[in-house]
């Protein structure tokens, strides 16, 4: 299946001259999957707040279904179907789940608006019965997901998601992981940047292991396995492969 999201030699940072991410690659096809791993300070974030326009670019390409990412603003590129999550203040605390919807409704296609909200209530349906109420007086679990649903109502053809699983018990990182795979499931790409590496393995297609703003490792859950040594060298998994 051919790639919709395209990053090829991508050099980027928060201060000219000074790069955090340097030429690092990588590739997402509808309806994979792929975790963005490594450890911290690896210029994960940095790479993901690039491609979605937040964070200059100094070297590089970009594309998403073959038309350039990097020469557009970040809306123009959630027009065109790249959707960005990030890890927090990614909902508006105090407007109501409600109007936290509508206001991500209006960035996308009018057509078919409709059914996109009904079918992100659908997956998450803690958010569906909590309407009413002020985002910010969600639990952590459901701001996150109230923050996924408002990414999906505007269409996107790609979501890239920042450390959705910071701060969450086990159980709701569980709940949450499984309608990120059912989002994939749907169709759509989505580039998952995380910390928690065995929930990401869990529901990852492929993977890609960021170290130094550079690419190191590239491959399936089951090929990492296969190599523990760098597993525990690159994302702090230990020898024996069990995960930490």
């Amino acid at each position: 299946m051919s790639a919709a999201l395209i990053v090829d030699g991508l050099v980027a940072g928060y201060e000219p001259g000074t790069p955090i991410v340097f030429d690092a690659s990588l590739r997402v096809a509808p309806g994979e999957i792929v975790a963005l791993l490594g450890p911290n300070g690896a210029g994960k974030s940095t790479l993901i707040k690039a491609v979605a326009g937040l964070v200059p670019v100094s070297g590089g390409a970009a594309s998403l279904d073959g038309l350039d990412l990097l020469c557009r603003p970040a809306h123009r590129r959630v027009a065109l179907g790249l959707a960005y999550v990030p890890q927090i203040e990614n909902v508006f605390a105090t407007l109501s789940v409600e109007d936290n919807l509508a206001l991500a409704a209006d960035l996308g296609p009018r057509e078919g608006r409709r059914q996109r909200l009904l079918a992100a209530l659908a997956l998450f349906p803690d958010i569906e019965t909590r309407r009413g109420e002020l985002a910010g007086r969600l639990s952590g679990g459901q701001r996150q997901m109230l923050a996924v649903a408002r990414a999906l109502l505007a269409g996107p053809r790609v979501l890239l998601l920042d450390e959705p699983s910071a701060g969450l018990s086990p159980k709701i990182v569980g709940e949450l992981f499984a309608r990120i795979r059912a989002i994939a499931n749907g169709g759509v790409g989505v580039v998952l940047v995380e910390q928690n590496v065995r929930a990401a393995l869990a529901i990852a297609d492929r993977v890609v292991v960021l170290v130094q703003g550079r690419n190191r490792l590239e491959g399936t859950p089951a090929q990492l396995e296969r190599d523990p040594a760098l597993a525990a060298l690159y994302i702090g998994r230990p020898a024996s492969g069990v995960p930490a």
